[in-house]
């Protein structure tokens, strides 16, 4: 199959065997994913930003658009503001989401009949009772009415209802056949990934004929009808300002046409994942990460803040103020859920990151002090509650790695506080932070470093790749040549021969050299993760450019290759098994476009 990424009238293009899959998003927070293998996690969602839980809140609408009597899919294209892909017979789709619209638009190279399958749900819920699918045609419009409802058999709440969504739809042929059936599908890469379930009864609703065509979602019928009307009149407007909207990318200085588009494909990928609703933030990745990850947020806060100010503003003042209010940071992982993990890094990490938007001075005056009176608030908490003889503590799976206990001691947690402390020294001029600064790099020398390395635990060995990310939060810790050394015996366990860094030393007796699928066991323990491989080739630069050449290009162009022609296409992956390259788990993951963007900002700037 051959893969494409355009922006404006620069495109690359390449040749690949392995599945690919087209993402869009708006910045309401809906978004589409159409994989070449399918998922049940594919199809258009639509997102609930009004409701008691005020956070945003995703439905599936659209499982799939099959057009029929096509042959083959021979070319998948990512147009930035578009998507789209044709089939051996000439046959075009291109998709695209308006930004402020609650709609999926269609538009083909030519007529298609299209079988239309939904299965409106949230994205977790994989109950299959209590669904009315109610299909209409009014004039020119066919109309969907979803009731769902509870289910003794399913749930002990009984046979309540839950709630119901209209999806109004207009073509320009008004050709729509009723057809209002269940059937069994079977998902193959969810099966392939260990994700159950993966076989599910879907309704098939309808047949359309059309060139254009609208698919508008509401919570009554009387807006999903304005909806699909008025995007349907002014269909052309809306491609052209969609398109005109995804055309102000920064261009990076860099010559390799490769990298370049990577590098524009990134933002825009981060761009895909904003939401600017009454909920804002930025979501941790598509298909299935679609929640506000304080951690992942913070470490992309740099490349949020240059796409988008208020976005990277508001993102800041709303994880300050949830630490206040509720004495900790919600992973907000479920958000339909009461058992949230922590996150212990968040704070450190957003620490950091302010200091960096602050020296560059681009937060105005007011909001900078307001920002730090919050953190000075937080140090106490912090002070009272996670510390341990100066050292900051935490408790299982609050660490990025959270399918791993990792409680007590952790190096990268130090370097998170350390670089809180020096944040507000600098702010401040308190010497009281200066004091609690000098005291924690002095216990963490003592405990964490031994032999010319800093552990991962006083008391914990273990070879990971959490030395670098300490490196990245708070770089004065130690000596750039002890830095070295320790970087040194570490690599080499590390070090994967495709370009990725290995989440656990190779040598060690827990490494999992393939990736188990949503089973955990290789998730931390052998899974290459693209932003921690970014972040280290990023350190590896700071550190000694020439002599971590070698180490530094192979990551960079692995990365480059993942954002340009796997997994999602123009997106950046999530993980990659040890043994060989490949972009699995979510596959367009904040963090990992954030720090690609990250090591060519500091590469263009030395």
């Amino acid at each position: 199959m051959r893969i494409i990424n355009q922006y404006k009238n620069t495109k690359i293009g390449k040749e690949t065997e392995a599945p690919v899959s087209l993402i869009l998003g708006n910045d309401l927070g809906n978004y589409f994913y159409l994989p070449s293998e399918e998922t049940r996690y594919q199809g258009f969602y639509f997102v609930d930003d009004n409701n008691y839980e005020k956070r945003p809140n995703p439905y599936k609408i659209i499982d799939e658009i099959k057009i029929l009597g096509r042959n083959e899919i021979v070319e998948m294209k990512n147009n930035f503001f578009k998507a789209g892909r044709e089939s051996k017979d000439g046959i075009v789709e291109d998709y695209f989401i308006p930004d402020g619209r609650n709609a999926l638009c269609l538009k083909t190279s030519k007529q298609v009949q299209a079988e239309i399958t939904l299965d409106i749900k949230h994205p977790y819920d994989s109950r299959q009772m209590g669904r009315l699918y109610e299909v209409s045609i009014q004039g020119d419009f066919l109309i969907v009415k979803y009731t769902k409802s509870r289910d003794w058999s399913e749930d002990d709440l009984g046979d309540k209802k839950e709630f119901s969504l209209f999806l109004a739809v207009k073509t320009d042929k008004d050709s729509f056949e009723k057809i209002e059936e269940f059937f069994s599908k079977y998902y193959p890469k969810d099966h392939k990934r260990n994700s159950y379930p993966w076989d599910r009864y879907v309704f098939r609703a309808f047949n359309m004929k059309c060139k254009k065509a609208v698919f508008a979602v509401a919570k009554t019928k009387k807006e999903a009808l304005a909806e699909a009307e008025d995007i349907f009149s002014n269909f052309d407007k809306l491609y052209k300002k969609t398109r005109d909207e995804h055309s102000n990318l920064k261009i990076p200085e860099i010559t390799d046409t490769e990298i370049k588009m990577a590098y524009l494909c990134a933002q825009n990928s981060i761009r895909t994942l904003m939401v600017k609703n009454k909920n804002t933030g930025a979501y941790a990745g598509i298909p299935w990460f679609f929640q506000f990850w304080h951690r992942d947020e913070a470490l992309s806060l740099s490349q949020i803040y240059q796409l988008d100010k208020k976005i990277g503003e508001k993102i800041i003042t709303t994880q300050l103020d949830n630490v206040l209010e509720n004495d900790y940071f919600y992973k907000q992982r479920f958000p339909e859920s009461a058992q949230e993990l922590q996150s212990a890094d968040a704070i450190g990490i957003l620490a950091r990151e302010c200091h960096e938007l602050f020296s560059k001075n681009h937060i105005n005056k007011s909001l900078r002090g307001d920002i730090v009176e919050k953190f000075e608030k937080i140090v106490h908490k912090l002070l009272q509650e996670r510390t341990q003889e100066c050292l900051a503590i935490n408790y299982p799976q609050e660490t990025w790695m959270d399918t791993i206990d990792r409680d007590g001691l952790r190096i990268e947690i130090q370097a998170g506080r350390l670089a809180l402390y020096k944040f507000l020294f600098l702010e401040t001029d308190n010497d009281q932070y200066k004091f609690l600064l000098e005291d924690l790099e002095r216990e963490v020398m003592k405990k964490f470093y031994r032999d010319g390395m800093l552990l991962d635990a006083p008391e914990d060995g273990t070879v990971r790749p959490n030395v670098f990310l300490a490196y990245y939060l708070y770089p004065e810790l130690m000596l750039q040549e002890k830095w070295e050394k320790c970087f040194d015996k570490i690599l080499p366990e590390l070090y994967l021969k495709w370009g990725g860094i290995a989440s656990l030393s190779q040598v060690d007796s827990r490494f999992v050299p393939r990736d188990s699928g949503e089973n955990s066991p290789s998730y931390h323990n052998g899974n290459s993760w693209y932003f921690m491989n970014n972040l280290v080739a990023t350190v590896l630069y700071k550190v000694n450019p020439a002599k971590y050449s070698e180490y530094i290009n192979e990551i960079m162009d692995a990365s480059t290759n993942d954002i340009l022609c796997s997994g999602a296409i123009g997106h950046h992956g999530e993980i990659s098994s040890a043994e060989r390259q490949e972009s699995l788990g979510c596959e367009a993951q904040l963090w990992s476009s954030a720090m690609y963007l990250n090591f060519f900002d500091v590469a263009m700037e030395e």
